[in-house]
């Protein structure tokens, strides 16, 4: 650039290069120097970028002594020529944003920084940024803290610089923003001293962790972020420590942490007093270090007695956790025995049931065995009966000559005089006995008739008192014409009325 500027001193664009080389390193004077040269040449596009350029030079110059009022007038007095020349300036409606935002006119302000977003389409991270701020002094932290991320979801995408700091530097700045937002937050939230401060604790650890991260952004050692980090943390502390008192929960883990915080943080600021009373450049005040290291031991001792208390609960609480947790389980096996006994004593009377049911079953067998065998004698009864009766009023009609060769073996059997003299008086007992399978069974009453009859019962109980002597017989004796008066007495009385409606023929043997 130097050789450049030799060849060419008075070149727009080597000026504009040399002008953002000096903006870049904050070298405000030359910086300033160049752009009004650039601005006495009257080039349109360059005449604009000269006088934002100075307009933002005085603005980031409003902290000289003695200087605040008429830098910030010149700095509004430039980005208005830029838009009394071009009102779309987006650049140029953003500087007059921070001027309504430095003059404590926020509405204004966020008015002029959502019409930027508006026409530059997001385009312009610096209203972002800007838009951030106004939130945060609206105390409306959510929105704030929105503008802060996308600031810095803008500025990681993109390579270029987005202001004269390098882009580590410019992050760590926002994410002091960030923190501070927290930590603002957080305190708005104590404030309600009761339960609802209950997430002051989790904002001010948020603050922590973004103090943290820029610090590690950084290269350089800044005394006033490591002081911040350890307000944050004693305002922590102090925070856990209360909530007690304001009926919020905690526990011994939450103490602990708090009182490592203090830890940490009392001898950092201890060392900065030692700085500072050795003469080196702290740029926060001993007395403000000193009352910070005078509660920050208070709290410590607090701190330490309100961990031995949460302990002691802890474990009075976990000895009351593992009764319970004892009896819960006694409970559950004795309801696991009881439910046991139960099933056992519901088998048992199943199993009762059923062998009542079985034996029922087995009687009802038996008796259906039974009712079936009586059905079946009782068939056979009647079946024998019938049978009976059937063979009683069935009447053979035969002719006299046309016996049978069983009428004779039953004659034989009737009236057999080859056992000799002796067997005379067994004759009636012969006569009863019972005739071949073929013929049906006769009874005394069908072969001889009834008691009564005085002539013709061969077969009564009462013997002959003097039984004549046995002569031989043979069937034409026996069975002869049916005028012989011999047949007569062979019939019984009660029989002759059967054998007289034959019309005079002889029958057989009489059925049972």
């Amino acid at each position: 650039l130097k050789s450049a500027y030799a060849v060419a001193p008075g070149n727009p664009e080597v000026l504009t290069l040399v002008g953002n080389l000096h903006l870049s390193l904050c070298d405000w004077q030359p910086a300033q120097k160049v752009f009004n040269q650039l601005l006495e040449q009257k080039i349109p596009n360059v005449e604009a970028y000269s006088m934002l350029c100075l307009g933002n030079i005085y603005f980031n110059n409003l902290k000289t002594p003695n200087r605040y009022e008429k830098n910030l007038k010149y700095a509004a007095d430039f980005y208005r020529r830029i838009l009394t020349k071009d009102n779309a300036n987006a650049f140029a409606a953003n500087g007059i944003g921070t001027i309504m935002a430095e003059k404590a006119d926020l509405i204004r302000a966020k008015e002029i920084f959502n019409r930027v977003r508006e026409i530059s389409g997001d385009s312009i991270p610096d209203a972002l940024l800007n838009l951030g701020h106004i939130y945060l002094a609206l105390s409306e932290h959510p929105q704030a803290l929105q503008m802060y991320d996308s600031y810095l979801e803008r500025a990681r995408s993109s390579d270029a610089p987005t202001s004269s700091k390098s882009q580590e530097e410019n992050e760590a700045e926002v994410l002091l923003y960030i923190a501070f937002a927290y930590f603002d937050w957080a305190r708005q939230t104590e404030a309600l001293n009761n339960v609802k401060a209950a997430p002051a604790d989790m904002r001010y650890k948020n603050c922590i962790k973004y103090l943290e991260e820029s610090l590690a952004k950084t290269n350089r050692e800044n005394i006033t972020t490591r002081y911040n980090l350890c307000m944050a943390k004693l305002a922590a502390a102090n925070c856990v420590l209360q909530k007690l008192t304001r009926g919020i929960r905690r526990t011994a883990q939450e103490v602990q942490d708090a009182l490592d915080g203090l830890q940490e943080s009392l001898p950092k600021v201890q060392t900065m007093i030692q700085w500072k009373e050795e003469g080196k450049k702290v740029a926060v005040s001993k007395s403000l270090m000193s009352t910070f290291v005078a509660q920050c031991k208070a709290n410590i001792e607090s701190a330490k007695s309100h961990l031995s208390e949460e302990l002691k609960k802890e474990a009075e609480a976990r000895e009351l956790r593992e009764l319970q947790k004892m009896e819960a389980v006694s409970k559950l096996k004795m309801k696991e025995l009881a439910e046991l006994e139960k099933k056992k004593k519901e088998a048992e009377a199943m199993e009762e049931l059923e062998n009542k049911a079985q034996r029922k079953m087995q009687k009802v067998t038996v008796l259906q065995e039974r009712w079936e065998q009586q059905s079946k004698i009782a068939e056979e009864e009647a079946e024998a009966k019938k049978s009976k009766k059937g063979s009683k009023n069935r009447v053979v009609p035969q002719a006299e000559d046309d016996f049978t060769e069983n009428d004779v073996d039953q004659n034989k059997a009737l009236f057999d005089d080859s056992s000799g003299e002796e067997d005379n008086d067994d004759g009636a007992g012969e006569t009863q006995q019972v005739a071949p399978d073929t013929q049906p069974q006769q009874s005394e009453k069908d072969l001889f008739g009834d008691d009564s009859d005085d002539d013709g019962d061969m077969g009564a109980k009462e013997a002959a008192p003097a039984p004549a002597p046995a002569l031989p017989v043979n069937n034409k004796d026996l069975f002869e014409d049916s005028s012989d008066e011999s047949d007569e007495e062979l019939v019984p009385a009660n029989k002759r009325g059967n054998s007289e409606v034959d019309d005079g023929e002889d029958v057989g043997p009489p059925c049972c």
